[in-house]
């Protein structure tokens, strides 16, 4: 009688009282209800979210233990210590679950610190979890075997070793990869054929999202056996290589400094390391050269490919180099004579724009026509500068078709948007007749062609001409002269009553003419 009074569930029948039990059971059931109730509006945070069944269960069993303590007691021993030891577990694994949540999310996000992987933080709150049963399964039940339990455990594990062969192989290389840290989450890395940023690496595998916005899961087995290819270690500088050719009419040098001059503009190209050109061949058609530049950002690589491309034409063009092709050239006397009829309409269109311009109104209709002669059609793209604030000048700019804005840097140094140009517009007329360094800086908002006269244009229209320079100093005084009234700033004419003739001698020693 008494070994099967010690294993009954129930030690003692007459003390159970089955009205205030069911009484109790109702005041259970009913603050469940309203803990449910409750917990929906808690769910609405993700960290309620990420241990609702914990917590169901934590509350289920809290309020066994505090309604139905009296019937517990007149059960086995082992079954209230059972609740005890299952709300000490549940409440241990809710506050690991919490602590993994906002100290490897929450806080590492707000630090700006790479995410710790996933299976990393799985396996530090499992053995903290297996560490907490020990102890509890120690502390509500001294008399229990844990040597057993090991035996046992050991016997299980060897029967799902054997029948997870692939997910443990899985399992340690991930562990393998996160010891040996060969990426962290946010790289980008080619692992086989597969280009993508790291976005997670789990238990089973580490998942890829690539540059269609694709993800792409690779199991952590097969990415120990490839070899990978990490783009943003050691740093954030990777290099870009592009191929291009030019004619053979074009000098080395000339074609040299023609790229490098579209990689220091290009807004997305490090200074440093700085860019770098070669000459590498010479083809049947084209003298072959190879671009390397350095970028911060892998993800931006095809935009800033594309953007020093599209600024590399624009600047073969306006230099007048040609990237060749193979061409068969067949001309007949009616296309002669259509090119010449369209060269002379170009230069009629010219002649147009710059009788336009107030600065040339005085010239002869021979001097016109020189100037018309050497003028030269450069045309830009949206966001190149046509010149920088500062930078000595001796061109002249009128605006065929397009628009740019003016830009004035102040002594803080902030930009500030000073005019809008459009067609007919002309700029630079300063740093053409005296050299003086640009007063702002001019950038295309659109693809902007314009005409460009330079010093060299002018030299022999001044040297035939010798009263020509106190004509253009007339006209850039009375321009400056309508600045100064529009800025409210014009100061009385009896301050500088040789302004014109300062200007005059100004022009002349700019050009060498005495």
């Amino acid at each position: 009688m008494t070994n099967v009074a010690a294993w009954s569930l129930i030690q003692d029948t007459s003390k159970l009282n089955l009205t205030d039990t069911t009484i109790r059971l109702g005041g259970l059931l009913a603050v469940y209800l309203i803990f449910t109730f409750a917990q929906r509006v808690l769910s609405r945070k993700h960290l309620f979210r990420a241990v609702e069944l914990q917590l169901n269960l934590l509350v289920l069993a809290l309020l066994a233990l505090l309604f139905l303590g009296p019937f517990l007691h007149q059960l086995n021993s082992h079954v209230g210590n059972a609740f005890k030891a299952a709300a000490a577990f549940l409440g241990i694994s809710i506050g690991l679950k919490l602590f993994d949540l906002l100290v490897f999310d929450r806080l590492v996000r707000w630090r700006k610190k790479p995410p710790v992987p996933l299976v990393l933080r799985d396996l530090g709150r499992l053995a903290a979890a297996l560490i907490a049963l020990i102890l509890i399964v120690r502390g509500f039940f001294p008399d229990v075997n844990l040597n057993v339990l090991a035996v046992s455990s050991l016997v299980v594990g060897y029967i799902v070793g054997n029948a997870t062969q692939d997910t443990l192989g899985n399992l340690f290389a991930g562990l393998a990869l996160n010891a040996e840290r060969p990426f962290q989450i946010g790289d980008w890395v080619t692992v086989g054929s597969h280009t993508g940023v790291l976005v997670d690496t789990t238990w089973r595998a580490t998942r890829l999202r690539t540059k269609a916005n694709d993800y792409i899961v690779v199991p952590n087995s097969s990415i120990a056996k490839e070899s990978i290819l990490n783009y943003s270690r050691p740093t954030c500088h990777h290099a870009c290589y592009l191929s291009i050719g030019v004619s053979y009419d074009t000098p080395p040098t000339k074609a040299r400094a023609a790229i490098q001059g579209v990689l220091r503009e290009a807004p997305d190209v490090c200074k440093d390391p700085p860019p770098a050109v070669y000459l590498v061949s010479y083809g049947d058609f084209a003298i072959n050269f190879t671009i390397k530049f350095f970028i911060e950002d892998f993800a931006l690589l095809d935009p800033i490919q594309s953007g020093v491309m599209d600024r590399l034409w624009y600047a073969f063009r306006r230099e007048g180099i040609s990237i060749p092709f193979p061409v068969r050239d067949l001309r007949h006397r009616e296309a002669l004579a259509d090119e010449q009829a369209q060269r002379a309409a170009g230069q009629d269109a010219v002649r147009q724009l710059l009788c336009r311009v107030e600065l040339f109104q005085s010239l002869s209709a021979e001097e016109m026509n020189r100037l018309v002669s050497a003028a030269r059609m450069k045309l830009y793209a949206a966001g190149e500068n046509l010149c920088r604030q500062g930078e000595s000048g001796d061109s002249f700019y009128v605006i065929r078709e397009g628009q740019v804005a003016v830009l004035v840097t102040g002594a803080n140094g902030q930009s500030v948007t000073a005019a809008h140009l459009t067609n007919g517009a002309f700029f630079g007329e300063m740093s053409l007749l005296t050299g003086e360094p640009r007063s702002g800086t001019v950038r295309a908002e659109t693809d902007v062609e314009v005409l460009c006269l330079s010093k060299e244009d002018f030299a022999g229209l001044l040297q035939a001409d010798v009263d020509l320079a106190g004509k253009l100093a007339a006209v850039l005084e009375k321009r400056a002269e309508g600045r100064r009234l529009a800025m409210n700033a014009s100061v009385a004419r009896e301050s500088a009553p040789d302004a014109g003739s300062l200007l005059t001698a100004r022009i002349r020693q700019f050009f060498g003419l005495g």
